[in-house]
């Protein structure tokens, strides 16, 4: 597998390699199709709305729609973003979604990689628009450098992962859920199975390793659940259901 594509919900999935130019739309052309559903009278998405292709190091997305305000780009730990006509994107992360149509009846997009697994520390540039100059060029900085050497500091115990997911799996979903908070200390106690008392002491035992790590989040710290640490645990994959990593 190289890049794997679900239309969510659903049951379609696709997989395409790296020589394959994947193209998203409604059109019959489309190699993944969504949108074709009338919305109030009428159709929210382009014939042919996004295109990815792999440019190297990661897949790259394009907005190849003429219809502004239609597609959103989202990848667990980052915020939700709109990606307008002719502008490019490129996902840190190796899953990520896209959301499409109007922001009353969006059609969600899946994607999942094994080609860039984990925050993309690999050495070199990535790409930023200039829209004054219309065109794609390299940076040679990469904004997640740094992060491997805090996922390897991040190794938890089965227990301080299951304690982490009692409170912050929702911050791992694809597509995005319409609210991110993290769960209280008695919601994350009855899916734990224990008491609450013992849920935040586990919570602070966890914080206190997280907050070993380099630039991790201040507030992590005590008993103390934030959105802020749980968007930080996403970037480094320790939310991800793919990416155990356990003493």
């Amino acid at each position: 597998m190289t890049l794997r594509i679900h239309v969510h919900p659903g049951s379609s999935t696709a997989t395409f390699a790296r020589d394959h130019i994947v193209r998203v739309g409604r059109g019959r052309t489309s190699d993944v199709r969504v949108g074709n559903q009338l919305v109030q009278g009428r159709l929210t998405v382009s014939k042919a709305h996004a295109e990815l292709r792999w440019d190297g190091t990661r897949w790259s997305t394009l907005n190849v729609s003429d219809k502004p305000g239609l597609l959103q780009v989202y990848e667990p730990g980052y915020e939700e973003v709109p990606l307008e006509p002719g502008r490019p994107w490129v996902p840190v992360r190796h899953r990520w979604s896209y959301s499409i149509g109007r922001p009353d009846q969006r059609f969600h997009v899946v994607c999942r990689t094994d080609d860039h697994k984990g925050p993309a520390v690999m050495p070199g540039a990535h790409r930023r628009f200039t829209p004054e100059r219309g065109e794609t060029d390299y940076v040679e900085t990469d904004p997640t450098a740094g992060l491997e050497d805090i996922i390897i500091a991040l190794a938890f115990t089965e227990l301080e992962r299951d304690v982490l997911l009692a409170y912050y799996s929702d911050f791992a979903l694809l597509p995005r859920p319409p609210t991110l908070e993290p769960r209280s200390h008695e919601e994350a106690a009855r899916r734990l199975g224990r008491s609450r008392d013992s849920t935040r002491k586990a919570i602070e035992r966890v914080n206190d390793k997280i907050a070993r790590a380099e630039g991790a989040p201040a507030m992590a710290t005590g008993r103390n659940v934030s959105a802020e640490i749980a968007r930080w645990l996403a970037r480094t994959g320790t939310l991800d259901p793919d990416l155990v990593r356990a003493d």
